[in-house]
């Protein structure tokens, strides 16, 4: 399944590239994120709880970042498995000036067994859309809150 988005965050892109590389950052803002640990050089582990439909479960997996070109664009790959099924998959980011903001573009390739696989193309590109749309918005989110308190200290 190919599923492709945009984010236009109103931050630079300086700030943005900083953001998605802070381990501490992305693992607040994966929806049902409960663990996202390094393991080794830009791999870390994760488990989450996901529900996609009336499908709904824990999962355990892997993430990976690779071919980085700072500020611009970097690839990730993600493996992960719970109850209800598997997902395999490969990402490209891309970062680009967009005014005073920066215009977040991903295209993914992804691969989904199992009871989840199940549920639906179109429910499960919505689903992650969406879970992709939440992740992006806390970002910046939590990034505009944190500039606020540092300017009111």
């Amino acid at each position: 399944m190919r599923i492709e988005g945009e984010h236009r965050f109103s931050l630079p892109r300086t700030i943005v590239w900083e953001l998605l590389q802070d381990p501490d950052v992305i693992r607040q803002a994966v929806p049902g994120c409960k663990t996202f640990d390094e393991v080794a050089p830009d791999t870390y582990e994760l488990t989450a709880q996901v529900g996609i439909g009336p499908v709904r479960g824990s999962f355990k997996g892997k993430v990976a970042m690779s071919d980085r070109e700072p500020e611009t664009r970097y690839t990730l790959h993600a493996e992960g498995s719970g109850r209800p099924g598997s997902a395999t998959g490969d990402a490209v980011i891309h970062l680009a000036d967009d005014g005073d903001g920066t215009h977040l573009t991903f295209d993914a390739d992804v691969t989904i067994r199992g009871a989840i696989g199940r549920v639906g193309g179109r429910l499960l590109t919505s689903s992650a859309r969406g879970m992709a749309r939440q992740f992006f918005e806390s970002i910046e989110r939590d990034a505009k809150a944190a500039a606020q308190e540092g300017a009111a200290t």
